[in-house]
């Protein structure tokens, strides 16, 4: 019989809340011509902290809150979808990045995040942040009884 070991369920809240590196190696839709196939992308890494952030996770809320009372009908621009998105991401969760050909700024991560053409690098610095923190799980043999 196979047992999972519990620590290996638990989060990492260092990382969650200081930042880790995550590599996005590879990107599907980054090529119109296959849009379906994954294109890789060596090297590229972005320092970030997890969704799962105390103050991101605070900030999202009041901002959701906001654009209830802004658009009731849940039907906001999506220019203000990734005002808010990229708002989210510079202040919490992007701490750095490799791989790109800028270097890494808060300035510049305030205008690009928050432009609507810059869904993918707000995706990436998304589903990063998703994985911040997160443990393999680890199983362990148990002895059997004869």
């Amino acid at each position: 019989m196979t047992i999972i070991k519990l620590a290996s369920l638990s989060a990492d809240l260092s990382k969650e809340r200081e930042g880790d590196w995550i590599p996005v190696k590879e990107w599907h839709g980054l090529d119109p011509e296959k849009p379906f196939e994954a294109t890789p992308l060596p090297g590229l890494s972005f320092l970030v902290r997890s969704t799962l952030y105390p103050d991101y996770v605070t900030a999202r809320q009041d901002a959701l809150e906001k654009l209830k009372q802004d658009y009731p009908d849940d039907k906001a621009p999506a220019d203000v979808q990734a005002r808010i998105e990229g708002q989210l991401s510079v202040e919490y969760l992007l701490l750095g990045w490799k791989g790109l050909d800028v270097e890494y700024s808060p300035d510049l991560v305030a205008t690009i995040l928050v432009a609507e053409e810059h869904r993918v690098m707000r995706q990436m610095i998304f589903w990063c942040a998703g994985r911040v923190g997160k443990k393999k799980v680890e199983f362990v043999k148990a002895a059997t009884k004869n």
